[in-house]
């Protein structure tokens, strides 16, 4: 009888610890590992790691939108709000390419997602430091934006 339970405890640890190394494998060569654990929180194929990061940029985006839209109207920062706009967009498509198993146009649309948040903050920089101390929350989450979409970039190369 010990030896059936010690037997079932291994099985079980070992299926756990399976478990969390293959998601700990899926972070571990994206670019930005400790962001990815952060956002697909223990995902295990990168199918639902993409969904959960295109979600989540999807909700920041938003946000970002919103606060763009309240600050100060500055043509630097309208080209954030605009590029906002663009990267939703592009956000939905992905959802629905990686829906649909369309891995190349997933990769263009998340490409494209990641490109809007590097327009914004190349605008913002534009505008000089007046412009980056009044955005500076812009550019602190359009970073991290940029980070997430690189990550979720990493998960659609691992698709066949």
């Amino acid at each position: 009888m010990a030896q059936q339970n010690l037997v079932s405890f291994f099985l079980i640890a070992a299926i756990l610890l399976g478990c969390q190394a293959h998601a700990s494998d899926l972070c571990d060569k994206a670019e930005y590992v400790e962001l990815c654990k952060s956002v697909v929180k223990g995902a295990t194929d990168p199918k639902a790691a993409i969904k959960t990061s295109i979600e989540f940029l999807l909700s920041e985006t938003r946000r970002l939108k919103a606060s763009s839209e309240k600050l100060k109207s500055s043509q630097f920062i309208d080209v954030c709000t605009d590029n906002y706009d663009s990267a939703i967009d592009d956000l939905n498509n992905s959802l629905q390419n990686l829906r649909s198993n369309d891995i190349a146009s997933l990769q263009i649309t998340l490409s494209g997602s990641l490109s809007f948040y590097e327009t914004c903050n190349d605008a913002l920089a534009e505008g000089g430091k007046g412009v980056v101390q009044v955005a500076s929350r812009l550019v602190k989450q359009d970073h991290k934006l940029q980070h997430i979409a690189a990550n979720a970039l990493h998960f659609a190369s691992l698709l066949k």
